[in-house]
């Protein structure tokens, strides 16, 4: 953005400011690092708001504001599979710990605040009185980075089920059933929670077609792609080599399965942007010249 700025040739004839409400909506997800072939996710965000844009020039602008919204992205892992090893059984064996928790699933559902700071590039468009007969279609790309400050953030967790299994290196063997040393299939667990104030800078990226659609009216109608920066939510998560035992799944927290998880928006953006065209004198010259000759009369 400061590079822009320092580049950008600011001409006498700048373009009117703008002010503007705005919706949109659409499907958010998040992207795992290092890939996970066995994880999904999915679910919807949508916001609102109002936004200021100052125009440095004809095509350049400074786009900011504040709204509110909110998003609701479900995450499915089908197994997290850990080893742990150094066990000594009743007969004082050694023996290596596998266990999987089989299905684990963790529901967000956050309300924020939202607040844009954007560079706007747009073609030029004439804000002219007589609109009807200007170009009534432009272009607009918009990139910068909106801050997310997430009011409530609640989440769910969920195993379905846990497996254990001992490996006993020195015969060779595994025992994949035995209650007295916790092997088997239990039942999982459940959790609810909410997580502490937490701030979400996200990359903003969005284009599309700004119309002109009154004396004073534009009318943006735009796709858009937000990309978190990082897990505002991975100081609250616990590895998943703790949940070793059924007995451990009663205190069930988020899980830390990825090295990076960042949230991903996708979707549509409405904005109906006011500006006021300044009405100038029409004729200014006439009225010099007829002063001028009342003086000469005189």
């Amino acid at each position: 953005m400061l590079l822009v700025l320092s580049n950008l040739h600011i001409s006498a004839q700048k373009a009117l400011p703008e002010f503007s409400i705005y919706g949109g909506g659409g499907f958010s997800f998040f992207a795992y690092q290092p890939y996970l072939h066995n994880a999904s996710s999915g679910g919807f965000s949508g916001d609102a708001g109002v936004g200021y844009t100052f125009f440095l020039s004809q095509q350049w602008g400074i786009h900011t504001g504040a709204g509110f919204g909110l998003y609701n992205v479900k995450a499915r892992v089908d197994y997290l599979k850990t080893i742990t090893p150094g066990y000594i059984d009743c007969d004082g064996y050694l023996y290596d710990l596998h266990t999987t928790l089989n299905n684990y699933n963790e529901i967000h559902k956050s309300i924020f605040m939202s607040i844009p700071l954007m560079i706007q590039f747009q073609t030029k468009q004439k804000q002219s009185l007589n609109w009807k007969k200007d170009d009534k279609v432009g272009f607009y790309v918009m990139g910068g980075v909106r801050a997310l400050f997430l009011l409530s953030n609640k989440y769910t967790s969920q195993v379905t089920s846990l497996s254990n299994m001992a490996y006993y290196p020195e015969f060779d063997n595994w025992i994949t059933t035995l209650a007295p040393l916790g092997l088997g299939t239990f039942d999982g667990k459940s959790s609810e929670g909410t997580l502490k104030f937490g701030v979400l800078a996200m990359f903003a990226f969005e284009t599309g077609v700004k119309w002109r659609v009154g004396k004073g009216l534009y009318l943006y109608t735009g796709a858009y792609f937000d990309c978190g920066l990082y897990d505002p939510n991975k100081d609250s998560r616990m590895p998943y080599s703790n949940y070793t035992a059924p007995e451990h799944l009663t205190d069930l927290t988020l899980l830390a399965f990825a090295d990076r998880i960042n949230l991903m928006t996708v979707g549509i953006k409405l904005r109906l942007a006011f500006f006021q065209i300044q009405k100038m004198d029409s004729c200014p010259y006439s009225q010099k010249h007829r002063s001028d000759k009342r003086k000469i009369k005189k």
